[in-house]
C-alpha cells in the first residue's frame, strides 16, 4: 500500500494522521469523554508532547463543531449521545485533523435523511473547496451517483467497474451486482442518474395477464411501476410526447402508443391504441384529467363490455364542459366496471 508515492510503512503515526482522517461506521469508547474532548483529539497529530492548544487550534476545533452542528452538546458525555449525534462528533473530529484524504465507512448510516444530506453536502464542499480526497463506502446508490466523481462497484469482494457515475449507473451492471430488477432514470432536477428498485423475484406466475392503462400527465407513473413489478403485461396509450408517463413506459419497456403534444391525436395513433385495448384482458383508467386532445382515450373504452375496467376516482378531471364526466358516470353503471376510491383499494383488485 502506497500513500502519496511512498510505502505506508515509511510514515510515522502522527505524520500519517495528518494526512488521513477516518469516519468509521461505528465508534465506541471504553471511557466516557466529553464531546469537546473527542473533537480535540483531531489536533493531536499537530501537537508535541504536553503541548497545549493555542488559539489557532481552538479556532479549528470550534469551526469543525460548528460545521457539524455539534457545538450545542459539546459538554455532554459521548456515550450518552444517540447514534446520529455520535456520528456527527466523529465527523467533526476527522475535520479537525484537516486531512488530505478522508476515509468514510457508511458514515451516514445512523443519520436521518435531513442530517445525511447535510453531512454529505459538507464533505462535498470540503472536497471542492479544500481539495480533500474523499473515499467513501456507501450502499446508497443514489447518493453515490449524486456526489461522486467516480464509483467503484464491488461484487463478491472483487472490483466489477471503476468509472464515472453515468457509466456505472446502468441497468445491466447494477442488476448483475444486486440480483434484482430496476430501472435507471435521469433525475433532471439533480442532473444525475438514480435507481428505482422494482423487485427481487421474477414475475409472479399466473400474473402474465395484459392490462391496458389509460393515463397521462404523470397519473400513471406509480401505477405502471407497481403493476410492472407485480408481473403484469402492460400497454398504455395514447400519451403525448414529453409526458412523464411515457418516460416510465420507455424505461420499463412497456408497449405504449404516443403522439405529438398540444394537438389532437391522429387517426393512426387511435387505431394502434384500439388494437392494444382489444388485446388486453383488463383496462385501468387512472385519475387522468381529460381535455379535447385526450378525450378520445376515454371514448375508446366507454363501449367495452366484455372485459373488466377499473377506474380510479379523480377530482376535477373534466375539462371538456362535462362530456368526460358524463361518459365516466355512464361507464360506472355497467357490471364490468369497478370504481376505486384510492390507490390502496385499486391495487386490492390485482
Amino acid at each position: 500500500v502506497r500513500l502519496m508515492g511512498k510505502s505506508i510503512k515509511e510514515y510515522g503515526m502522527k505524520e500519517k494522521a495528518r494526512i488521513i482522517g477516518v469516519v468509521p461506521q461505528e465508534f465506541n469508547l471504553p471511557f466516557n469523554f466529553k464531546v469537546h474532548d473527542i473533537v480535540k483529539m483531531g489536533r493531536n497529530p499537530y501537537l508535541k508532547k504536553n503541548q497545549s492548544l493555542d488559539k489557532s487550534n481552538r479556532d479549528i476545533i470550534i469551526k469543525a463543531m460548528h460545521q457539524t452542528n455539534t457545538l450545542t452538546y459539546k459538554d455532554r458525555f459521548f456515550n450518552s449521545l444517540s447514534g446520529g449525534e455520535k456520528q456527527r462528533v466523529i465527523t467533526a473530529r476527522a475535520l479537525t485533523q484537516e486531512p488530505e484524504i478522508l476515509f468514510l465507512d457508511e458514515f451516514t448510516s445512523n443519520l436521518d435523511i435531513h442530517n445525511q444530506l447535510e453531512i454529505i453536502e459538507l464533505i462535498y464542499e470540503m472536497n471542492r473547496l479544500k481539495g480533500i480526497t474523499v473515499l467513501s463506502i456507501m450502499h446508497d446508490l443514489n447518493m453515490a451517483s449524486r456526489f461522486s466523481d467516480r464509483i467503484m462497484l464491488m461484487i463478491d469482494g472483487k472490483m466489477e467497474i471503476f468509472d464515472a457515475p453515468e457509466n456505472v449507473m446502468r441497468e445491466e451492471i447494477l442488476s448483475k451486482a444486486y440480483k434484482m430488477e430496476m430501472i435507471i432514470r435521469e433525475n433532471k432536477v439533480l442532473n444525475c442518474s438514480e435507481v428505482v428498485p422494482l423487485r427481487v423475484k421474477n414475475q409472479v406466475p399466473g400474473k402474465n395477464r395484459k392490462i391496458h392503462v389509460v393515463s397521462g400527465g404523470g397519473t400513471g407513473e406509480y401505477i405502471l411501476e407497481k403493476l410492472y413489478a407485480m408481473g403484469y403485461d402492460l400497454s398504455c396509450g395514447i400519451l403525448a410526447e414529453g409526458d412523464s408517463d411515457l418516460s416510465i413506459c420507455r424505461s420499463l419497456g412497456i408497449d405504449c402508443v404516443y403522439d405529438s403534444p398540444f394537438s389532437m391525436f391522429g387517426s393512426e395513433s387511435i387505431r394502434q391504441n384500439d388494437i392494444r385495448i382489444q388485446e388486453a384482458d383488463m383496462i385501468l383508467l387512472t385519475d387522468v384529467p381529460f381535455g379535447h386532445n385526450n378525450l378520445v382515450n376515454l371514448k375508446s373504452i366507454e363501449g367495452i363490455d366484455d372485459k373488466s375496467i377499473f377506474i380510479l376516482r379523480g377530482v376535477n378531471r373534466d375539462h371538456v364542459n362535462g362530456e368526460a364526466d358524463i361518459i365516466i358516470q355512464h361507464m360506472k353503471k355497467k357490471p364490468n366496471v369497478v370504481e376505486a376510491m384510492n390507490l390502496g383499494e385499486l391495487f386490492s383488485y390485482f
